[in-house]
């Protein structure tokens, strides 16, 4: 059941969580609109007036770069903020990828950031901090903008009193930390530390505010800026400078890829020849750890940034350059007057030496501009290309894979420091390195408002789709619509094929058989809004809302049958049928369309015989159970019911209407049932069940739970709790995981899917991937293994985990498999190559390691060697790089002629190993759930292309994939010149 907080507020997924509490996405229940609701468990420390005095400074704040806040309330002792959904990713999450951004960019985001500061430090009666300003305090929309978020409230919450808001180590002034660097002179620096350990904000009843005036701790007081005493007891307050620390210290990680030192004092200077002298002084300012040196304002620093070209040191030497050529003119000139009697000739050589110097000073001038011209023109072109490539990102999340590409083209022209971002991009649009045989993003389709239900053809290459009122039916593969057609106006209207071309759908007039080729109506029926049609098409049954009796029609000519009494009894149906089918009752017939089984209002579910006149046995009279699913196989009918406080599901012998098997428990069962198996989730699990022994085979398992399922031949669609879904293949191998909203709309067959949700008009194609080539090994997919590598020969494949490895001939020919001994004190596994020869290394926590033979896997070796170590801590190089991976951290990247830190890598995910291609560098992680994966980076150590599944990479470059399913594949390093290429003949082929 759907969370609802304060009567109001529909809870539809959580979006992050720490200590402060936990943020959601929610929607507004009456207005419709998606919000954000921040819940902290924080004890409320103030009292109701000066709390709504707070609510109501916030809810006021309007600012292009600050979201709208709209509600604050508390409910059994949690406070809620609610505020604007905005769309797109926090700064961090490209920082913890490795992305750099361009000085222009940065310098663009500063201003906006501090726009929204000079409005916040300004707001009456003494101003709003925000005290925890981050890069995951900063959203990047999909534009290129960002939003300052999750300012708090900076008096109300907290366990003692007035609240330091927010304190992010690195990002934080030393005020924040309760130091006291007021006063200090920059002769002092290098002495003894005259800084004094004092007490925070947090901890006194006192709290100055970005208001108060001079009389209330200036900034112009003598002693310590920002502190107050009593009883001889000093107190660091936060003000206005504390955000400017902040802001800087963000620039400063934005623009490095570095987090700053946790000590002010401590961080080091800015040396990276790509930040210009004047932004590294500003940031330098910002950051000085005595706030008396700081900026005092925002604007103070808002207006060095607006002013950053006539500062630069490069400016101020040509303009001291030109006054220098100017004053020499004046001097030849005055020069020339005196000697006019020392002879013309030497005057004359003195006005060309004179006219020389002034023309030099020209050139000069005219090359500033130029420059200057050329600074705006890369600024203008990443700007085009940061907005191109939001928009691919964005196009891409939705599953619009024409619109990504086309948009990463787009940023690639600007050619602009961005390329590599935007070769990402493309690379993600194009799919080139998703090897695996699951389904994957094919196109959008755009409806005119929210899909409620679609059905797909016999082939599953055309989809009809319902929205308000009307059907729209498509080519999945163009995506070309076909046909519209005016439907019921009722959610309930139900949609099916009865051919490739003959569509049978609830019309507002009544039943009707549409013929899609030839555009016209092929027969109709009585009025009717539910359908079912047995499972080989030739019989239809269709019922009324509120109708008492269901009539059964030939599907070829749409003649009546029969029509079956449900005896005064009517179908469930939803308070509101006009924007949502809950979907929660059944009507279905059995393959050959001689049994009906029909769910009712009062909880009733009755087996109605057709071929004996429709008489009727009923499952339950009537019960608590509110909602039904279920379908026949063969003699079998399986459901499954759930009521407010139990489900349960049962399968019954439709020929003795006797129970063979059943389940019972306070968690919701799903099931889908139809000739091609019984299907059965509960939680996380999804299994297939035969009707007559109970045996159960698992399909999918996965660490949220299922919401709903389809099966479709050897694939089966999962939608994930909080939003999303995922793909299983055989042996509940894990394919792929699509993040999205809450899918309202699953449907799928053995080559296409659609997911859609109820708050969007946009409906995602999935298509099944067809890879052309053989794959380079078949295995059985049922042995699970943690990698899966080739040998130097090219020979022979191993396929190891733990405890045990195959080997496989390149023929897919099983050589032998070994059980390793002692599986549970192995310690790490090493494949090695050397010239012609392969091993594995088997090590162990003793540090014995022992060897075995890539070719037959026999043991080659055992030796004795050092005690690894537990912590997993390692060092990986290139020719360039030194990389540091400990197993609870941050792989760090360090320049090996420096020692200075370039990057982060991946922090979600263990860092294996790591190779050098040529130019490349590929590292290869071990996620959170057990997958492997590969980042491609370039040598800026900038991400180029994600490598999903990826098990082995050779010596000469080629990188082989492992689907997991049953297939390894082989892929080349593909060139942004060959990228470029396929998308822009792909770009052709869907415009024809």
């Amino acid at each position: 059941m759907p969370q609802i907080i304060a009567s109001t507020y529909e809870l539809i997924e959580r979006l992050a969580s720490g200590g402060g509490g936990v943020v959601y996405l929610a929607r507004h229940l009456r207005l419709g609109k998606d919000v954000v609701l921040k819940a902290d468990k924080r004890t409320l420390a103030a009292g109701a007036e000066t709390l709504r005095r707070e609510v109501d400074a916030l809810k006021n704040l309007s600012h292009t770069y600050i979201p709208q806040v709209y509600d604050f309330f508390v409910e059994q002792g949690t406070v809620y903020t609610v505020m604007d959904h905005i769309p797109g990713e926090s700064l961090d999450r490209p920082l913890k990828r490795g992305e750099r951004f361009p000085q222009p960019q940065v310098i663009r985001w500063a201003c906006q950031l501090l726009e929204a500061l000079v409005y916040l430090h300004s707001r009456p009666p003494h101003g709003i901090l925000h005290s925890d300003i981050k890069p995951a305090n900063i959203m990047v929309t999909p534009e290129g903008e960002i939003r300052l978020i999750d300012f708090n409230i900076a008096l109300a919450l907290g366990e003692k009193g007035a609240v330091r808001v927010g304190f992010s180590r690195g990002y934080a002034s030393p005020e924040h930390y309760g130091v006291d660097y007021s006063g200090v002179s920059e002769t002092q620096e290098g002495q003894e530390d005259p800084a004094t350990q004092v007490t925070t904000a947090a901890e006194s009843p006192e709290t100055r505010l970005p208001g108060e005036t001079q009389s209330q701790h200036s900034h112009g007081h003598s002693g310590s800026a920002g502190s107050s005493s009593t009883g001889g007891k000093r107190t660091v307050l936060l003000d206005v400078r504390s955000d400017i620390y902040s802001l800087g210290a963000t620039l400063y990680h934005v623009l490095t890829g570095v987090r700053p030192a946790q000590e002010a004092k401590e961080v080091l200077p800015i040396t990276d020849p790509a930040v210009s002298p004047a932004v590294r002084e500003i940031i330098r300012k910002a950051m000085d750890p005595d706030p008396d040196r700081r900026y005092q304002t925002a604007a103070e620093m808002l207006d060095a940034f607006t002013h950053l070209h006539e500062n630069d040191p490069r400016t101020k030497a040509r303009k001291r350059r030109v006054r220098a050529f100017a004053a020499v003119c004046a001097a030849l000139f005055l020069a020339g007057g005196a000697l006019t009697f020392t002879g013309l000739k030497q005057l004359e050589q003195l006005q060309a030496q004179a006219a020389l110097q002034a023309q030099e000073a020209e050139e000069a001038e005219r090359a500033a501009k130029e420059a200057e011209q050329a600074a705006k023109e890369a600024e203008q072109a990443a700007k085009l290309a940061l907005e191109a490539i939001a928009r691919s990102e964005a196009a891409f999340a939705r599953g619009d894979l024409p619109t990504a590409r086309a948009a990463a083209l787009e940023a690639l022209e600007q050619k602009t420091p961005y390329d590599a971002q935007a070769q990402y991009a493309l690379t993600q649009a194009l799919g080139v390195y998703d090897l695996s045989d699951g389904y994957q993003s094919h196109r959008t389709l755009t409806l005119p408002g929210a899909p409620l239900k679609a059905a797909l053809s016999p082939s599953g290459e055309r989809a009809a789709i319902l929205t308000s009122g009307e059907i729209r039916v498509f080519d999945l593969e163009t995506g070309e619509e076909l046909a519209c057609l005016a439907a019921h106006p009722s959610a309930l209207s139900d949609l099916v094929f009865l051919e490739e071309q003959v569509l049978l759908y609830a019309a507002p007039d009544g039943l009707t058989a549409y013929d899609l080729e030839r555009e016209q109506v092929h027969w109709t029926g009585d009025p009717a809004v539910t359908i079912a049609l047995s499972g080989d098409r030739k019989i239809a049954a269709a019922v009324d809302l509120g109708d008492h009796v269901a009539r059964i029609y030939d599907t070829a000519d749409g003649t009546v049958r029969s029509v079956v009494s449900f005896d005064g009894e009517t179908r469930a149906a939803a308070e509101n049928t006009i924007f949502a089918d809950p979907q929660d009752d059944i009507f279905v017939l059995n393959q050959d369309g001689s049994r009906l089984a029909v769910s009712f209002a009062d909880g009733g579910l009755e087996l109605f015989d057709l071929a004996r006149g429709g008489s009727g046995a009923a499952a339950y009279e009537q019960s608590e159970f509110t909602r039904f699913e279920g379908g026949f196989h063969g003699d079998y009918f399986a459901f499954a019911a759930t009521g407010p406080e139990r489900s349960v599901f049962a399968v019954l012998d439709v020929r003795t209407m006797e129970q063979t098997g059943g389940f019972s428990s306070t968690m919701p069962f799903h099931t889908q049932t139809d000739e091609s198996g019984v299907y059965l989730s509960l939680e996380n699990i999804l299994v297939r069940l035969d009707p007559v022994t109970g045996e159960q085979t698992e399909l999918a398992y996965g660490e949220r739970e299922f919401l709903g399922f389809r099966k479709s031949g050897d694939a089966v669609l999962t939608v994930l709790d909080g939003g999303g879904f995922a793909f299983y293949g055989p042996g509940a191998a894990l394919l792929q995981t699509f993040e999205s909203e809450v899918c309202g709309l699953t449907v799928l067959s053995d080559g296409y899917g659609l997911v859609g949700s109820l708050n969007s008009p946009e409906v995602r194609i999935l298509k099944r991937a067809d890879h052309g080539a053989a794959p380079l090994l078949t295995y059985d997919p049922a042995y699970l293994h943690s990698e899966a590598r080739l040998s130097a020969d090219g020979k022979t494949f191993m396929l190891f985990r733990y405890d045990s490895f195959r080997i496989y001939t390149a023929e897919g020919m099983l050589v032998t498999q070994v059980e390793l001994p002692d599986g549970e004190q192995v310690h790490d596994q090493q494949f090695r190559r050397d010239g012609q020869d392969s091993w594995l290394d088997v090590i162990y926590r003793s540090g014995l390691i022992r060897a075995y033979n890539a070719a037959d896997g026999s043991l080659r070796s055992e030796t004795q060697g050092p005690v690894p170590d537990e912590t997993l801590y390692e060092e990986f190089e290139t020719d360039q790089w030194r990389i540091t991976s400990p197993l609870h951290g941050t792989p760090e990247v360090y320049d090996k002629a420096t020692g200075q830190p370039v990057a982060q890598l991946e922090q979600d995910a263990y860092l294996t190993y790591v190779t050098q291609v040529g130019d490349y560098v590929i590292t290869e992680y071990l996620t959170g759930d057990g997958q492997r994966c590969g980042l491609l980076l370039d040598d800026q150590c900038r991400t180029l292309a994600k490598l999903p599944r990826l098990s082995d990479v050779l010596p000469d470059g080629r990188l082989i994939f492992d689907d997991g399913n049953g297939a390894l594949r082989e892929s080349e390093i593909w060139t942004l010149d060959a990228l470029k290429t396929m998308a822009e003949e792909e770009k052709q082929e869907n415009s024809q």
